[in-house]
């Protein structure tokens, strides 16, 4: 009987490592830190807030790009062409090439001279152009265009925020984690000062012949499962802080610098009915807010599609203002009169009449598009009315298992006492003792791993749906 007694009791102990067996998020470190002050160090330091920010500017430029296209075009050309053999020879007349006329026994040549009526090409030529192209009317292609690209920019900006929501919903998840990691670690720890004592007494059992040395090898196989449950739990408060260290940017993070008098009490918790945290998702969630906008972009990319088809002409002026001569301007003598200045204007027209299809085919998958965008605007809306009505569920049931495991709590410690009062009376065993102590360790353990999943579930709750800012008050 003392035997099972004593198995049982080990066994009871190395539980807890199952019992722990819960994700456990990261921490960092500083001097009287917060998770506000881990936050403000996120918002200017973490990495992936950095590459969003260059990516929400990247589409800011696209939307300046979208709207310079409605702005005129102006380019200028030169060119100089320099001939070894011009095109046209020079144009000359000799007296009397065209004929005489008799005046009075006199005659009159014409030309009365030799006469150079066209000196022909110079070996140079100077062209300079000035070109202003402006689109008119577009059917609406370029408007609808720089409103996508504002939308894209918003969106941009929107994924910023969500990342910074989750960011710091993951901050204060992992600070009220280590708070319990830490309140876990004592309780293994007294868990190895019972695990140790009792290895003493089945060590003096079998040397009285009480039990067998298998029996003594299991107890202390399994006391060194319970120091081994204890490594990992340091393991995974480690890797918890340094975690929490790369997502806030803080190096050389510390537990013992964390400041945990922030730790709100779960019956100082009210939670809102789900009504009002699907109102304030809707109001104020990035994620929800962007599955409005991606339906505008569908809708403008339609419109788009629409403006491009048949029968649809682009309307735009087109201007030339050339100057040419043989002679570089201002600079060659005799360069006025020999150039020559023009201006032409455009009125161009241009559409497609037929493609095969194509844009046709185009403006149908646009529109199948858009469908696609209203339906996945419901659907994040239904998901987070569900994850925001099952997370509620879960944190009731979390606060029932964290009563439930206090009132067993409350029972470990009368028996403890009459353990310990019948131990010293010398009527009671002290194994029974320490069966008590480890079984009020085991349910201290599962009231603060209830505790991690609780405030896990209600962080993410608030996250979802944006309302950090009324929750924290």
């Amino acid at each position: 009987m003392k035997k099972i007694l004593l198995i049982s009791i080990l066994l009871t102990a190395v539980s807890i490592f199952s019992i722990f067996s819960v994700d456990i998020p990261s921490v960092f470190t500083g001097t009287e830190i917060t998770p506000d002050m881990l936050y403000r160090s996120a918002l200017d330091k973490n990495i992936d807030l950095q590459k969003l920010d260059i990516e929400r500017k990247q589409a800011d430029i696209d939307r300046k790009n979208a709207e310079a296209s409605a702005f005129p075009t102006v380019e200028f050309q030169t060119s100089l062409t320099y001939q070894t053999t011009p095109m046209i020879e020079p144009i000359k007349l000799t007296a009397g090439q065209l004929g005489a006329y008799d005046i009075g026994g006199s005659s009159i040549l014409l030309p009365s001279e030799d006469m150079t009526i066209y000196e022909g090409m110079e070996n140079t030529h100077y062209e300079f152009k000035l070109i202003v192209d402006q689109p008119v009317f577009t059917w609406g292609k370029i408007t609808n265009s720089v409103l996508l690209y504002q939308d894209i920019a918003q969106i941009s900006g929107l994924k910023t925020e969500s990342s910074r929501n989750g960011i710091r919903t993951r901050i204060y998840i992992y600070a009220y984690t280590l708070n319990f990691i830490e309140k876990i670690e004592e309780r293994l720890a007294n868990q190895a000062k019972d695990a140790e004592r009792f290895i003493s007494i089945a060590d003096e059992s079998y040397q009285n012949g009480f039990i067998l040395y298998t029996d003594l090898l299991k107890a202390r196989i399994q006391a060194k499962e319970l120091q081994i449950a204890q490594a990992e739990i340091t393991k995974q408060k480690e890797a918890a802080i340094l975690s929490l260290s790369q997502l806030s940017g803080i190096r050389n993070i510390d537990i013992d610098n964390l400041d945990f008098s922030f730790i709100r009490k779960i019956e100082d918790i009210s939670l809102q009915t789900a009504g009002w945290y699907l109102d304030s998702a809707l109001k104020n969630s990035p994620e929800i807010q962007m599955l409005n906008i991606i339906r505008n972009i569908n809708e403008l990319k339609v419109k788009i599609s629409e403006g491009a088809g048949y029968f649809k002409p682009d309307i735009g002026l087109h201007f030339e203002l050339g100057y040419t001569g043989p002679r570089f301007p201002f600079i060659e003598a005799d360069w006025f009169g020999k150039d020559s200045l023009g201006l032409n204007s455009t009125i161009a027209l241009q559409t497609i009449l037929y493609d095969g299809g194509k844009i046709a085919y185009q403006i149908e998958r646009d529109t199948q598009e858009l469908n696609k965008a209203f339906h996945e605007y419901e659907l994040g809306v239904d998901q987070i009315y569900y994850f925001i009505n099952e997370t509620l569920l879960t944190l009731e049931l979390n606060r029932q298992n964290i009563e439930y495991y206090r009132l067993l709590q409350e029972n470990d410690q009368q028996q403890i006492e009459l353990r310990r009062t019948q131990f010293e009376a010398g009527s009671g065993d002290e194994t029974a003792m320490l069966a008590e102590q480890i079984q009020l360790n085991t349910n201290m353990i599962k009231e603060h791993r209830e505790m991690i999943d609780f405030y896990k579930n209600y962080f993410a709750l608030i996250g979802a749906a944006s309302a950090f800012d009324d929750s924290l008050k």
